[in-house]
């Protein structure tokens, strides 16, 4: 089995001509596959249709069928994987005004799934408190577009001590983690970075959000601070890849422990088997 498909065809090879290449010019999708299941596929390809949207790059129910196919053909193995899933406005020429007629292209990108320590979730993690900033682009916020050069600068400042950083943006408003999304524990209720300006919408972020609502549990979506995460009674972070993480230290401070971020990692399994 070929673990990267290009346009639905075996191969690693694609237009130098590429605007994702050039200009970031597109978006992608990290999915978790289990026992040959994309989980939350279809939250998956919403958010997928929603950028494209935004970045005005057609969004065709074609393309989407074919996104389907090359997704059913990387997940035949049993065992745990990524797959990365990645559609760009397509190839030609120079300069940032496109070409009416581009056709975008999708690539996809299969790899092993990292296993996670077993401790990090009965202890928690400790985390790292990034000195990059966000910049802030309103048009952007929320889709994960090509375009990840503050998380890669953001991720270079600390080696491997820590499993995640959290950055802010240049108001010191604290937004997410470099792959993550934040979640603060206050009291019953849950607060969670707004991302109407910078920052991405994630998946299990989503979840997590309407389960907690579904359960009686409040979450308050607003602006938040260093000082606030200090001051919380428990803090996660949530990904794909691990789920939903709680956080034991940040910046050497120790962070409490609490069971809401137990409640939130049940909730995210009982999607994956409802929405898988």
């Amino acid at each position: 089995m070929n673990d990267t498909l290009v346009n639905g065809q075996p191969g690693a090879q694609i237009s130098l001509f590429d605007r994702g290449f050039s200009y970031g010019d597109g978006v992608f999708e990290t999915l978790l596959v289990e026992a040959s299941k994309p989980l939350l596929l279809e939250r998956h390809l919403e958010r997928l249709a929603a950028g494209l949207q935004r970045l005005n790059i057609p969004c065709i129910p074609s393309l989407l069928d074919a996104i389907r196919d090359d997704i059913d053909r990387l997940c035949q193995s049993q065992q745990r994987t990524f797959i990365k899933l990645i559609v760009t406005r397509g190839a030609g020429g120079r300069g940032y005004r496109a070409a009416a007629d581009l056709q975008p292209n999708r690539v996809l990108i299969r790899a092993a799934a990292p296993d996670y320590p077993e401790h990090w979730y009965r202890q928690g993690c400790d985390l790292y408190l990034c000195q990059t900033r966000l910049g802030l682009n309103p048009l952007l916020a929320g889709i994960k577009h090509l375009n990840r050069l503050e998380q890669v600068l953001a991720r270079n400042e600390w080696q491997d001590q820590f499993p995640e950083g959290l950055v802010c943006d240049i108001d010191d408003r604290l937004i997410e983690g470099t792959m993550s999304n934040l979640f603060l524990i206050q009291g019953d209720r849950l607060l969670t970075p707004r991302l109407d300006r910078c920052g991405v919408a994630g998946i299990v972020r989503s979840v997590v959000i309407d389960a907690a609502q579904h359960h009686g549990v409040e979450v308050i979506q607003q602006a938040l601070s260093i000082e606030d995460l200090f001051q919380a009674d428990g803090v996660f972070v949530t990904n794909t890849g691990f789920g939903v993480l709680p956080v034991a230290s940040c910046d050497a401070r120790l962070i409490p422990l609490s069971a809401l971020a137990e409640s939130a990692a049940q909730w995210l399994a009982e999607a994956r088997r409802c929405e898988s």
